[in-house]
């Protein structure tokens, strides 16, 4: 018997609560990263879990779920009948005539004992008998950081877009630099070596964005540098539908006026529409252009010199989000002759929560985080030592494997190419555009995204509905909708990204997946 999707995840995150119950009250989005579930389907879960009294909610700002009884009070069986998960192994109703209680099929006996025995046993197994310690943990109590450990046998990661796997070297670096005991604005030997792990990978990350190392300005992410960048005090901000949310929403939220630029149905900017808007009108100053260089969903890469260039011509400034091309596609901001640019480390293999706003040596920016002199007097705040270390590590690889990124190319090229063989009715949006080499988003009429991703993350396949970021929402992909395709494709595209580490093997463990989710009927989510 395999349990379908809803009884398996409300199993697996309420053992997660009880396996932090001393915790208090658990965030849904904690429980769904704890567990690698997806966020939205939780939140249907845990309605009818609420309903039958095994969980309540908690206000605040501790918020979040516990369990309303202690684990051993909750069987796995209670969990199951909440969210109407059936277990029988028989077909036998009242007024069924291949299999009733009038006249049971040939097998009926067997599948009824194994119905019995199997709802014995599930009502048996309390939560407390799962978590860590417990007589089925799969885990000692001393791994209790994660709940229970997932038996789903090898997986195959292909969501590089929204998180690469840390490097070795990356992690290499970042152990060393814990050693470095020094504040990097100290002027003793241990201040001053630690200021050098810093310099140092700045150089690095200069040099994968073809920048000097005195533009590099480290933050916690590109989200924090998108909005720096955008919440100067602008007159006038010039994007586009299909930028990422760390654009998008410090855009909308700032006093400017807000002007959205033409999109084509194949997600690439109109150069000559931008033109003729840039010839046709005057907008008030400052103004800013801000896109991306290539999109997070579609992999679509824009045409971003000729876009500076125009903007060059009109004064008005220009800030990139490049945080998808940095290791993908060489960038040289030298070149660009931009203003600011943005890049997040653990796109490309280095961790997660640091990242750079590339700050052209002549843009004076307002801070948005003030105190200290750190960074220049640019951003304050004592650096993130570790994290910087492993960032320029990362760095110094992705700038080595660009020169391999054909072979990503070649692999990506085989998957959509297998992929409309066996489904000739899929869509491969941006199809027809430049893309990055390692991104397919592609569309099954007939199937919603988070059914998909769901389906694949069942069968061992990682990958997303659009933005990781967003992946918790429901809905229609912004992106998609903006580039004007039909509510089907926006609603039923995922997003398939290759990374420097993905194998013949990896694709061929896709395509096996998708040949049997392909063939199945539609399904809600």
């Amino acid at each position: 018997m395999e349990l379908t999707t809803k009884g398996r995840y409300a199993v697996m995150a309420m053992a997660d609560l009880a396996g932090h119950a001393d915790e208090g009250a658990t965030a849904l989005s904690v429980v769904a990263e704890r567990q690698s579930l997806p966020l939205s389907y939780l939140e249907q879960l845990f309605v009818p879990l609420r309903r039958a009294g095994l969980v309540e909610s908690a206000r605040g700002r501790s918020g979040g779920y516990r369990l309303a009884k202690p684990a051993n009070e909750i069987s796995v069986a209670d969990v199951m009948d909440a969210v109407e998960e059936d277990t029988r192994f028989t077909r036998c109703s009242h007024n069924d005539p291949r299999c009733s209680v009038a006249t049971p099929c040939v097998t009926h006996g067997l599948w009824s004992a194994l119905s019995d025995a199997t709802g014995k046993f599930l009502s048996s197994v309390k939560l407390a008998d799962v978590v860590a310690g417990g007589r089925m943990s799969a885990r000692p109590v001393a791994s209790r950081g994660l709940a229970f450990a997932r038996a789903d046998g090898p997986r195959t990661y292909l969501d590089y877009n929204a998180t690469a796997p840390l490097l070795p070297e990356a992690k290499a670096a970042m152990i060393e630099a814990l050693d470095v005991a020094g504040n990097p604005s100290s002027v003793h030997a241990e201040g001053r070596r630690a200021r050098a792990v810093i310099e140092a990978a700045r150089e690095s990350v200069a040099r994968l964005v073809g920048a000097k190392s005195s533009e590099i300005v480290f933050t916690s992410g590109a989200s924090e540098a998108n909005t720096w960048a955008l919440s100067q005090p602008w007159a006038t901000i010039l994007t586009s539908g299909i930028e990422h949310d760390s654009v998008l929403a410090p855009a909308r939220a700032s006093n400017a006026e807000l002007v959205m630029l033409p999109i084509g149905t194949d997600g690439r900017l109109k150069v000559e529409e931008i033109a003729a808007l840039l010839a046709s009108r005057s907008f008030a100053g400052p103004a800013v252009i801000a896109v991306q260089m290539a999109n997070n969903e579609t992999g679509v890469v824009q045409p971003i010199a000729e876009i500076a260039e125009l903007a060059r011509a009109h004064g008005i400034k220009m800030h990139i989000d490049a945080v998808q091309a940095a290791g993908r596609i060489p960038i040289d901001f030298t070149a660009l002759d931009v203003d600011t640019l943005a890049i997040s480390a653990h796109k490309f293999g280095g961790p997660k929560g640091v990242g750079a706003l590339v700050n052209r040596d002549h843009v004076d920016l307002v801070p948005v985080i003030r105190g200290g002199g750190q960074e220049r007097r640019r951003r304050a705040g004592t650096e993130n030592v570790a994290a910087i270390a492993g960032f320029g590590a990362a760095a110094e690889v992705a700038l080595r494997s660009l020169a391999s990124i054909d072979v990503v190319g070649g692999l990506r090229d085989k998957l959509e190419a297998e992929l409309k063989r066996v489904s000739p009715n899929v869509v491969i949006v941006g199809e027809g555009a430049l893309r990055l080499a390692n991104t397919t988003a592609v569309a099954l009429p007939g199937k919603l995204a988070e059914t998909l991703v769901i389906r694949l993350d069942l069968a061992g396949i990682a990958v997303s509905a659009g933005s990781a970021c967003s992946s918790g929402k429901v809905g229609a992909s912004h992106v998609l909708e903006a580039m004007g395709l039909g509510p089907d494709i926006a609603a039923g595209t995922i997003r398939v990204s290759l990374g420097p580490t993905t194998t013949e093997d990896d694709i061929a463990a896709f395509l096996a997946a998708w040949k049997a989710i392909a063939g199945t009927p539609a399904l809600a989510a």
